[in-house]
């Protein structure tokens, strides 16, 4: 079951960054006809993921364990935030409106405050956020494990008891607060940082009481799943209009106070059963194979089995480097749009192409002659290209390694 809900897991991430692609490219084709809009829910798929993979024993070691988000979270940003920088002062001088000026505020700041700096990092604002809101969510947790300890008379484990259910009405109670503020025109400017906070904590408590108290009831059969939060979303859009919100400038409400948080719900929900399904359906094949391979010492069919293995490689890859993509996805978009402006430069071909709107908007996506099925080229090299950067990455981390265990042999 623990080697499924991983899997599920690594499907989640990949269709969730997937999902963030889509809707920076503004391509409607998972919004199963707008009843399930990206912005209502895409980016909080990982605040949900970080809550289900909490350890509660991080209680016991809150320093350790801010120094380890912050190693694997905020210096990696840090310093591509650096190099996004520099490609950012070469891009001012070409007129890229977008693209910040190099200093130390942007460098140090601006991504805890907005995380747009040099625009081609734009949408890595996600990660500093993330830090921030796991050590404020740890440190309150620590609060009320000290208040719950007294109260039962001893240092009791709290994970998985009822005091999570508290800390989800708690959570809700501020994100309510939160959206209520944003739709009275209150969350602006350095308000944004405790908003994006408080708004994101509600999905990160639900991911944890999913884990720990609600994991086992999840067993609706997906005949009647599926069509119930499908007819919930229907009626919202049908009752508010659009449904979709900005979780970076925490804006856009429409609705209740409550109605971003079932939509969130309502997102998550849709692709968490649609992991699982796949989950199980690769874990099967997997285990097919493994029988036939045991019992006749031969694969049949294996062209199939090669596709299907190649396509579990490929979802994981992108499961598991969801912070690459996240933070190059936008370059690569910009390098097909050099690709069609290099074209229309020098062969005349793509005279629609707008150089004002290439400079002057970040998301601005070319389409020759309005053909939506050219954003596919986007998708593409927004998910292969941050993957070859990783690859490299990586790639040189183990030379590095690899030659400091060979100067320390020497020495």
């Amino acid at each position: 079951m623990r080697r499924e809900r991983d899997l599920t897991f690594t499907i989640l991430s990949a269709i969730g960054i997937i999902l963030i692609l889509l809707g920076h490219l503004d391509f409607p084709v998972a919004t199963f006809g707008g009843l399930f809009p990206y912005y209502s829910y895409h980016v909080l798929i990982f605040v949900f993921i970080a809550g289900y993979f909490y350890k509660p024993e991080d209680e016991a070691h809150i320093g350790s364990y801010i120094l380890r988000k912050a190693k694997r979270l905020l210096l990696p940003y840090y310093l591509w935030n650096i190099v996004y920088g520099l490609i950012s002062m070469l891009l001012r001088q070409e007129g890229f409106s977008y693209a910040g000026e190099l200093n130390l505020y942007n460098i140090l700041v601006a991504p805890l405050v907005g995380g747009h700096q040099f625009g081609l990092n734009a949408a890595a604002w996600f990660v500093p956020v993330l830090f921030m809101l796991e050590v404020c969510d740890i440190l309150a947790r620590r609060v009320i494990r000290i208040i719950y300890a007294k109260t039962a008379g001893s240092e009791k484990e709290m994970y998985g008891t009822y005091i999570e259910w508290v800390m989800m009405v708690l959570y809700l109670l501020v994100g309510i607060v939160t959206v209520w503020l944003s739709k009275r025109g209150s969350v602006y400017d350095l308000y944004r940082i405790p908003a994006r906070l408080m708004f994101m904590a509600p999905t990160l408590q639900f991911g944890r009481l999913y884990r720990s108290r609600l994991y086992k009831y999840d067993i609706t059969p997906s005949i009647i799943y599926f069509p119930l939060i499908g007819l919930m979303n229907l009626i919202l859009t049908a009752t508010h209009g659009g449904l979709a919100y900005s979780t970076v400038w925490v804006n856009g409400f429409s609705g209740t106070v409550i109605t971003p948080f079932i939509t969130t719900l309502t997102g998550i929900a849709l692709w968490l059963r649609i992991s699982k399904i796949l989950s199980r359906f690769f874990a099967g094949n997997k285990a097919k194979d493994q029988t036939r391979e045991q019992e006749f010492h031969i694969v049949t069919d294996d062209e199939k089995t090669e596709k299907e293995s190649v396509t579990l490689k490929a979802i994981k890859s992108v499961g598991e480097h969801t912070f690459d993509i996240m933070m190059h996805h936008l370059s690569a978009f910009m390098l097909v749009k050099a690709v069609f402006y290099l074209i229309f430069a020098y062969t005349g071909l793509c005279s629609d192409f707008d150089i004002n709107l290439l400079k002057t908007d970040l998301y601005y996506t070319y389409i020759p002659d309005g053909v939506e099925g050219f954003k596919w080229l986007y998708l593409a090299a927004g998910l292969l290209i941050p993957l070859l950067i990783a690859g490299v990455s990586e790639m040189a981390g183990k030379i590095h390694v690899k030659k400091e265990e060979s100067t320390e042999q020497t020495l």
